[in-house]
């Protein structure tokens, strides 16, 4: 039987191969071998949980973890909102649709690379970040704390507005240059994965609406949380 390294770099060529149907970035989540233990999730940090349930430390077991330890956290979010279903409902979707976009950040960044498993395995190990900030943003959007509104938070919105349109201006304006050989671009996948990119970033502004309150600038600002940046020079190679 394939190991799990094998299996993942398996992984990693799909999701360099077909843009468009990267939007499951926790592929690798078919593969668990480890069951979640949620009694410690729920206590303990992420790095403690991994300190205190990875026997074995490598790329696979580590992403693994980070995907447990966020989907205990979803779901206690899921258990503590039980009586607002309306928001919960809004949150799951919201988790969905930020996970999807970091999925095709680690996508492009990965074909501008040529590849390299980076890409791949910082995806889940962004997840438990999001969690947070999900949790974050479910405690303020059901107490008065996320009510205010000010220029503050109006700032933090105008600005991860135009971020997101940087963000995506720069990927659409990419070309590979002539001695970057090693780059799998495909023109017209690359349009359609950043068209999906657009897409999603709407529909999150969409559900977050325009009021300039904390718990809305919070939501703009998870938006541009990138996992990779859009400029070669800072992707670190």
């Amino acid at each position: 039987m394939p190991s799990k390294r094998v299996l993942l770099g398996a992984a990693l060529l799909m999701f360099a191969a077909a843009p468009v149907q990267a939007q499951t970035p926790a592929a690798q989540a078919s593969d668990v071998q480890t069951p979640a233990n949620c009694a410690l999730a729920n206590a303990v940090d992420p790095a403690t949980y991994d300190l205190l349930t990875l026997t074995t430390w490598n790329e696979a077991s580590q992403d693994e973890s980070s995907y447990n330890w966020a989907q205990c956290r979803a779901a206690k979010l899921d258990r503590d909102l039980a009586t607002q279903p309306q928001l919960r409902a809004r949150l799951q979707t919201l988790r969905k649709q930020y996970r999807e976009m970091r999925a095709i950040e680690g996508q492009l960044a990965g074909i501008r690379a040529g590849g390299g498993t980076m890409y791949f395995h910082q995806v889940p190990r962004m997840y438990p970040g999001l969690e947070e900030q999900l949790a974050s943003l479910g405690a303020l959007a059901r107490s008065t704390l996320g009510a205010p509104t000010g220029q503050h938070y109006a700032k933090v919105i105008a600005h991860a507005k135009a971020d997101q349109a940087k963000y995506i201006k720069l990927q659409r304006a990419y070309k590979p240059g002539p001695d970057e050989d090693y780059v799998r671009f495909n023109p017209t996948e690359w349009a359609a994965t950043l068209n999906r990119y657009d897409t999603l970033g709407k529909a999150i502004m969409l559900t977050l609406g325009n009021r300039n309150d904390a718990a809305t600038a919070l939501g703009y600002s998870i938006l541009t949380h990138f996992t990779f940046s859009a400029e070669p020079e800072e992707y670190g190679y």
